[in-house]
């Protein structure tokens, strides 16, 4: 089973397990993986779930990874953390955005993915909310994110 951090506004984590359940039932068979994200739907968030940004990379990696019974679950990119919330901090829906879009372009290997995201975190023009995201953790974050993506 893929352990996934929890976070203080993260995905259902009965959902998650479930539909990782189906994931790995499906052995690598694209259409299989395809059936059972479909029935999943989108994941409710909760206060206490795991990690949007964890989930979907790996959700990304499961989807494109070449068929291997041995393989075992796609591995999630390491660098995904918890970020601090603070009083004023990058409004979280839009940092959550961002940070699955360049998640889920690291963890794909696709060019034109790591491009798109390269692009989206040079463009990103996060807005300050009451309470949101820690500002200098985010924007550490997207530059260790961004030495990858031009890494590869």
């Amino acid at each position: 089973m893929v352990a996934f951090d929890v976070v203080l506004r993260g995905y259902d984590r009965r959902a998650v397990d479930a539909l990782v359940r189906a994931v790995e039932a499906a052995a690598g068979d694209r259409d299989r993986i395809a059936a059972a994200v479909r029935a999943a739907g989108r994941l409710p968030v909760v206060l206490r779930g795991y990690s949007p940004v964890q989930v979907d990379a790996w959700l990304a990696a499961s989807r494109t990874a070449e068929p291997d019974p041995g393989a075992g679950p796609a591995p999630v990119w390491a660098a995904a953390v918890e970020l601090p919330v603070v009083l004023r901090g990058y409004r979280p829906a839009e940092t959550d955005a961002l940070l699955t879009l360049v998640a889920g372009a690291i963890a794909s290997g696709d060019a034109a993915r790591r491009a798109d995201a390269l692009r989206a975190i040079g463009d990103a023009r996060l807005p300050v909310a009451f309470r949101g995201f820690d500002r200098a953790a985010v924007d550490a974050w997207l530059a260790r994110a961004a030495r990858q993506l031009r890494g590869r």
